[in-house]
Formats: C-alpha cells, sequence, structure tokens
C-alpha cells in the first residue's frame, strides 16, 4: 500500500531542526515539501493528505485544501500509518494541537 518514500537522511534532517525540549508538547516541522509531526509522546510523524484512505495520490497538507483525508505515515523502522476522515467544516490547519487531535482520533490503516 505505501512504499517507503522517506529515507534515513530525511529523518536526520527533521530530527536536526527539532527544537529541544524537556515537555511533551507536540511539534511541527515544515519542509519546502513535507510536513512532520514530533507527537507528544515522541513519534514522528510524516503528514500527507489524500481524497482516498489509502492515500495513493497524497498531498502536502495545506489550510485551504478540499481533500477528504489526512494521513498520518510513522518515521518508524514499522511505519505503521493512520487515516483521519475529516467532518464537514472541520478545521485544515497544521498547527501541532490540530494535528495532534487528528492523529489521537485517526485510525490505524
Amino acid at each position: 500500500m505505501f512504499s517507503n518514500a522517506s529515507s534515513a537522511g530525511s529523518v536526520a534532517a527533521v530530527l536536526a531542526v527539532l527544537p529541544s525540549a524537556s515537555d511533551d508538547a507536540p511539534r511541527v516541522i515544515r519542509q519546502f515539501t513535507s510536513v512532520f509531526l514530533m507527537s507528544c509522546r515522541g513519534e514522528l510523524w510524516r503528514v500527507y493528505e489524500a481524497d482516498t484512505p489509502d492515500a495513493l495520490d497524497r498531498h502536502i497538507p495545506w489550510r485551504g485544501s478540499s481533500h477528504c483525508y489526512r494521513v498520518f505515515i510513522g518515521l518508524a523502522h514499522h511505519n505503521p500509518v493512520r487515516v483521519h476522515a475529516f467532518a464537514p467544516g472541520e478545521s485544515r490547519e497544521t498547527d501541532p494541537t490540530t494535528l495532534q487531535d487528528q492523529l489521537d482520533h485517526s485510525i490505524a490503516a
């Protein structure tokens, strides 16, 4: 279903720019073509949006999108995938709190 599109180099690049903190607040890392969430549990997720839950045609998330699903791909060795279906009128923001809430209410794909 998903290919391992994230290389060790891209994960290292994300971790290099991640601010260090002692709290457990979620963090968002934005790169030119990617959005990452460091969850409050310390897990690193790459975030996409898609029109189908299998996310074969995935896109970088943005506030004005109209895609039906937000897809979280774990950047751990086993690459878990979680899918959040947007409710009508639901926020498409990519701030840390919104992404963490969507991840928390997502289902395993």
